[in-house]
């Protein structure tokens, strides 16, 4: 099936070479039109820098594939500089597929700058265009197997490019190729490059190409990479000339093997410095381009260095794993930028790998670890959560992106509620104990007597709540930032409402107490009587609750109301009477004041319009009405991480543990409204 592929610019070279007889100008220039006719592309396999496999691949463009401008016209671009109109310097024209090659024929402006070019190109000097294209979708073919396609059989490995869009047409000053030069009349092979952007230039940077190198030099320096499948003379330097050499005959299957063999050797240098703690000086010989047998001979000169300084063969404190801790917090940091998380100093580096995708990053902490960053993105994905830090950074990120889910999320039950903590699962009892005796008199020659208590018992317990989330290979290769930013950012949120749906189902399911009797209930002496939101209905409420007598019933307790706690239904009634100053009529004590304006804090929760519309609750404070316990104290809900087993990727189980429990009734009271 064909894969969808990321938009991405790519370009391909080609250069006109036949020219008329012993002259420099192409057969095919028209001084009179200003037009010389270019072979864009052909179907002819072309090695190709892929950024999903992150190596050079071939590619075959299919001509049926193509799609075309309706107007059969691209802008011809001075070095695909595409910034500035005066960048512009004409247009490729009448874009046609011609058999297995798809043809433009570019026309140059008569502004200043294009006639400059064209003069160029006509004195011999400027030879070579580049046509730049997307690609839409495209079929992978493995290694040793054949596909068909359009009724065409193709052999692996090979990229074959089922849709695709010519965007532009550059002339440039340097061709991809000295074996393109095409066209006079008939199309000739062609040679590919990419887009010179950040991680191709890291790409080539790390094969020994200058840091400060021109985008020139670098498109040059990565020719030279494929120059080495054409001889065995060594890469040039840059800014050498080029030896000039024919290719030999199969030059797929010779760049195919010089792409293993550099494959081969990163690896094997790699897996040697580390085995001997030296992944540092590992790199560094990776860079310089060094051979395996120049680098086993500088592994042992580390090491011989290593015992003279009386170190022997204990690992030496090196600056990779000190690279590999900073990658961690700047990944991380990344992550979560992207993901809206707000971070007052992110790590250094953070904000340059913001811009990476999650594939990359798994690539990037695959280098930093020393294994293998080419191939399949599906087998580099599986390696990086296997091989390197990237679970680590997945893991926090999504513990980080739970743990903002649950600390934002609009609960309520914290502003009236209690807290408490278990060590375990058992149902626990709490002590409600009576308040003390009142002090008696003591007569002269009198003695003093011992006061006594008597207690009331509640019971409870907690129990666990979970769920289960995977992230994804096929996330991470798809960039899929809400597998790991919204679901866990959304299990946290869900444990947070868990518990609020644990608090307040105390108040709505009115369980019995310890005595037996419902919670709200006429002998608790905390049922008002029915009605809307007012002086007289709050007014009874409050003064049954004043009313209420400790256990021992000798004494008041004179409980006064905090919270007033109601379902969102009737908050514009509660809200116009608790903003009301004067309650009286026109004609009947028209200032008569309401002793409840701005009275209590006030919480609407959308839970109790679900039991009830209508009623309405006066707590006390907090700790003596309703307690929420967790276990341990841990109020955060927890997270595990493990290799996924039924999905390719990471597995995680959320979980919170709480519990929630009146601990008395005299602190709450109900009323049903009206």
């Amino acid at each position: 099936m064909p894969m969808k592929k990321k938009p991405q610019l790519s370009y391909r070279s080609i250069s006109l070479r036949k020219m008329e007889n012993d002259l420099v100008r192409p057969l095919t220039l028209d001084r009179e039109a200003r037009s010389v006719d270019v072979t864009a592309a052909t179907e002819t396999p072309s090695m190709v820098f892929d950024h999903d496999r992150w190596e050079p691949v071939p590619e075959v463009l299919l001509m049926s594939g193509v799609r075309l401008p309706r107007n059969r016209q691209i802008p011809l671009l001075d070095s695909h500089n595409r910034w500035s109109s005066s960048d512009v310097l004409g247009s490729g024209r009448n874009l046609r597929v011609e058999g297995q090659n798809l043809v433009a024929t570019t026309v140059f402006s008569t502004v200043e700058r294009a006639e400059e070019a064209f003069t160029k190109m006509e004195e011999g000097h400027l030879t070579d265009f580049s046509v730049g294209y997307r690609v839409n979708k495209f079929v992978w073919v493995p290694e040793k197997q054949s596909q068909v396609i359009n009724g065409k059989s193709y052999t692996g490995p090979l990229k074959v490019v089922t849709d695709w869009t010519v965007k532009e047409l550059s002339i440039t000053p340097i061709g991809a190729d000295e074996q393109a030069k095409a066209r006079s009349f008939a199309a000739v092979s062609q040679e590919e490059e990419n887009g010179m952007d950040k991680r191709l230039r890291r790409w080539l940077e790390a094969r020994g190409l200058a840091v400060g190198a021109t985008d020139e030099e670098a498109w040059e320096f990565f020719e030279s990479l494929e120059d080495e499948s054409r001889s065995d003379v060594p890469i040039p330097v840059i800014g050498a000339p080029a030896a000039s050499s024919e290719p030999p005959g199969n030059l797929d299957a010779v760049r195919e093997q010089a792409a293993r063999e550099e494959l081969s050797r990163i690896t094997e240098i790699r897996a040697m410095a580390q085995r001997f703690d030296l992944e540092v000086l590992g790199e560094q010989l990776i860079m310089e381009r060094r051979s395996v047998e120049d680098a086993r001979r500088a592994v042992l000169d580390a090491i011989g260095q290593r015992a003279s300084s009386g170190l022997g063969f204990r690992p030496a404190v090196d600056l990779v794993h000190d690279e590999r801790d900073k990658f961690r917090s700047a990944c991380l940091d990344s992550i979560l930028i992207r993901g809206n998380v707000r971070i007052e100093q992110p790590a250094p580096g953070a904000m340059d790998l913001r811009g990476m995708s999650l594939r990359e990053l798994a690539r990037e902490a695959l280098r930093i670890a020393g294994q293998p960053i080419f191939g399949d993105p599906r087998e580099m994905v599986g390696r990086a959560l296997t091989s390197s830090d990237f679970p680590y950074i997945l893991s926090s990120a999504a513990n980080k992106f739970l743990f903002d889910g649950y600390e934002t999320a609009p609960e309520t039950w914290q502003q009236w509620c209690g807290v408490g903590s278990v060590s375990d699962f058992k149902t626990q009892s709490r002590v409600r104990p009576s308040e003390f005796d009142d002090l008696e008199e003591v007569p002269e020659h009198g003695d003093y007597r011992y006061g006594g208590r008597s207690e009331g018992r509640e019971q409870y317990a907690i129990a666990t709540y979970g769920k289960l989330f995977a992230i994804t290979r096929q996330a991470i290769i798809n960039d899929d930032l809400n597998a790991l930013s919204d679901v866990p950012r959304g299990h946290g949120e869900s444990a947070a409402r868990k518990v609020g749906d644990v608090a307040y189902a105390v108040l709505t399911a009115n369980s019995a107490m310890g005595d037996g009797v419902a919670l709200f209930h006429a002998n608790h002496g905390n049922l008002g009587t029915g009605g809307a939101v007012s002086v007289t209905t709050i007014g009874e409420g409050e003064k049954l609750m004043a009313l209420q007598k400790d256990i021992g019933g000798k004494r008041r307790l004179n409980i006064k109301p905090q919270f007033f706690i109601a379902p969102v239904t009737i908050k514009a009634a509660a809200e116009i009477f608790f903003n009301t100053m004067l309650i009286g009529g026109a004609s009947n004590q028209p200032n008569l004041q309401n002793i409840y304006a701005g009275a209590f804090t006030r919480i609407y929760e959308p839970r109790l319009d679900d039991a009830s519309t209508t009623a309405w609750y006066l707590a006390g404070p907090r700790g003596k009405t309703v307690t929420v316990f967790f276990l341990n104290g841990n109020q955060a809900p927890y997270m595990e991480t493990k290799e996924g087993w039924s999905v390719d990727g990471v597995e995680y189980k959320v979980r919170i543990d709480a519990g929630a429990k009146a601990v008395d009734w005299k602190a709450l009271l109900k009323n049903a409204g009206a």
